[in-house]
């Protein structure tokens, strides 16, 4: 009996050991996967800062800003949610509510539209990003279908304006360096790009425009042609003349 309650006492106290040991294990996991959420939901927050702060305002409405900026106020709660106790969640919260509050006021900022391709293609690649978050959070279920496509076409708007506003600087260039030929290009390139995406008609207007411009423009380059055929003509008279007049210079020196 008593080897018997010996080795009953040696099971219960391998087991209690077992028990111990696992649920250590078991913590320890389960404290690993929070430290991975939370770096998980850190990158998100500063991926929604960066979009804030790098996709010029009037790419996306406001409304949609101030979705974003909730979106990286909800990452820093549930950061929080999860323990983390980093002093950078309280300096990072009152940035977002800034922002979010910024974005609110009627304080934003003037429209600057871009000049150059390399700039437009930072903020397409942006506004790429921003779209493939979207879709994730759709896919996730925290956003509706109805959202997620007004979103989704907000960014594609986004995206024609990138190259409506380069290829409009450099028609308007075009025009100071009275080159109207080039200028017709980079209006045609516009109206290429606005008929790609004009849901509802949204573009008719500016396309409208633009065939004015181009109307205008062709009438400058007619009349161009028109002094260019003329200088032509008024050199291959002179030309002549000149021609004739050594003709008649060489008869008198015979």
């Amino acid at each position: 009996m008593v080897i018997v309650a010996v080795l009953g006492g040696i099971f219960i106290i391998a087991l209690i050991m077992v028990i111990v040991v696992y649920s250590r294990q078991q913590n320890e996991k389960k404290k690993i996967e929070q430290q991975r959420r939370i770096r998980m939901l850190a990158d998100r927050g500063r991926q929604m800062q960066l979009l804030l702060d790098e996709i010029p305002p009037h790419y996306i409405s406001s409304e949609f800003r101030v979705f974003i900026a909730e979106q990286w106020i909800e990452l820093l709660q549930e950061q929080q949610d999860l323990g983390c106790k980093e002093l950078r969640i309280k300096t990072e919260m009152e940035a977002a509510q800034n922002k979010l509050q910024e974005i609110r006021s009627s304080n934003q900022p003037k429209p600057e539209p871009i000049t150059d391709l390399q700039t437009a293609n930072g903020v397409r690649r942006n506004l790429k990003q921003l779209n493939k978050i979207i879709i994730g959070l759709y896919q996730e279920r925290k956003i509706a279908h109805r959202l997620a496509q007004t979103y989704i076409n907000e960014v594609k708007l986004g995206f024609t304006q990138t190259l409506v506003e380069v290829f409009r600087a450099s028609a308007r260039k075009a025009e100071a360096e009275n080159n109207p030929r080039i200028a017709v290009v980079h209006y045609k390139r516009i109206m290429s790009e606005l008929n790609r995406n004009n849901p509802n008609g949204i573009h008719n207007q500016t396309l409208l425009e633009c065939r004015e411009i181009i109307a205008k423009l062709e009438e400058q380059i007619a009349i161009q042609s028109e002094q260019n055929d003329n200088q032509l003509a008024s050199s291959v008279d002179e030309m002549m003349e000149d021609e004739e007049s050594w003709k008649k210079k060489q008869v008198y020196d015979d």
